[in-house]
C-alpha cells in the first residue's frame, strides 16, 4: 500500500523534525476516511490533544487539524480511475522540533497527514501468534499513540516471518493485553471478553464503540486479566482498530481456533459498521 505524506509547513531540513526523529517525540491518530471524516473524529482529536499535552507538544487545535486533513485529502491525486477515492487510511501526526538535548522543550509543531489508498485485496481474517516482548502494565504511554512504535513493528515482523498476520502482546504477568495493531476480543457463550485497560491495553476508539454496541444489544462484556491459555473453544475472536474496524481472527498461536457458530459476532460486526457509517 503506497503512502503519501503532506505537511502543513515547508520542511527545509531534517532539523525541522529533530525532536521526533531523535527522541520519538510525536503523537498520531489513524482512522478510515470514507469520503468524509470519521463519525467519531472528536474522540480521535481528544486523544491526540491528550498525548500532545503529555509530550509537551503544542496542539494546533481541533478545527485546524480537521481543516488541514480535509485540504490534503481534497488535493490528493489518486491513481484510481477518474481520481475517485472512496476509501482512505488517514494518519495525522504531530511532529516536534526544538532544542537538541532530550530534556529541551518542543517549540514547533508540524502537522503531517499520511494518506494510504485502501487495498481492497486485504485479508478479511487474521491469524495471531504470541509476541516475544512484554508490555509493562504500569507504563504511562499505554494510553497514548506516539511515534515510538518500535515494539509493535518488531513483533509484527516476527509474526509475519513465522507465518502469522500479527502478534498478541502479553504483559509482565503473562496476561493478554492487545495485538500490535488493535484491541483483542473473544466470545464464549453469551459473553464477550477483552483485556481490561489495567493490563496495559490501549483505550481504543473502536474498543469503546464495541462496548457501546454490546450494551445496546444486552451482551455482557467481561473486562479482566486473562492468560492466553484461558482462551479455549471461543465462538469467535476479533481485533478492532480505527483503520479496519473489526477483523475476525481464525487462529491463535496454532492452538486455538474459533468454533464459528456465528451467534454473537455477526450481530456485533453489523451494528459496529452501522455506527461507523461503513455499511
Amino acid at each position: 500500500m503506497k503512502e503519501y505524506l503532506y505537511f502543513d509547513k515547508i520542511i527545509k531540513s531534517p532539523d525541522d523534525l529533530n525532536r521526533t526523529l531523535m527522541f520519538g517525540e510525536g503523537a498520531f491518530e489513524t482512522f478510515r476516511y470514507k469520503q468524509q471524516l470519521p463519525v467519531f473524529i472528536s474522540r480521535h482529536l481528544a486523544r491526540l490533544k491528550k498525548t500532545s499535552k503529555l509530550l509537551g507538544i503544542k496542539f494546533p487545535g481541533d478545527l485546524y487539524v480537521e481543516t488541514t486533513i480535509e485540504k490534503f485529502v481534497q488535493e490528493h491525486k489518486s491513481d484510481h480511475f477518474n481520481n475517485v477515492i472512496k476509501d482512505l487510511i488517514v494518519k495525522v501526526v504531530l511532529f516536534s522540533a526544538g532544542g537538541a538535548a532530550y530534556s529541551d522543550p518542543s517549540d514547533t509543531t508540524i502537522l503531517c497527514v499520511s494518506i494510504k489508498e485502501d487495498d481492497s485485496q486485504r485479508k478479511q481474517t487474521n491469524s495471531l501468534t504470541i509476541g516475544k516482548s512484554r508490555v509493562s502494565s504500569t507504563d504511562i504511554f499505554n494510553a497514548h499513540k506516539t511515534t515510538n512504535y518500535l515494539r509493535s513493528s518488531i513483533e509484527r515482523r516476527l509474526a509475519v516471518a513465522s507465518g502469522f498476520d500479527d502478534a498478541v502482546l502479553l504483559n509482565e504477568k503473562n496476561m493478554v493485553v492487545e495485538t500490535t495493531a488493535g484491541n483483542f476480543f473473544w466470545i464464549k457463550g453469551r459473553n464477550v471478553f477483552t483485556p481490561a485497560l489495567s493490563t496495559g491495553a490501549l483505550n481504543g476508539i473502536i474498543r469503546g464503540l464495541i462496548l457501546e454496541v454490546c450494551k445496546k444489544n444486552k451482551i455482557r462484556v467481561l473486562e479482566g486479566e486473562y492468560e492466553a491459555g484461558s482462551i479455549i473453544f471461543p465462538e469467535a475472536m476479533f481485533i478492532t482498530n480505527s483503520a479496519r474496524g473489526i477483523v475476525e481472527v481464525l487462529n491463535l498461536n496454532d492452538t486455538t481456533k474459533p468454533t464459528r457458530t456465528q451467534k454473537l459476532f455477526p450481530i456485533i460486526k453489523k451494528d459496529l459498521l452501522e455506527v461507523l457509517g461503513w455499511t
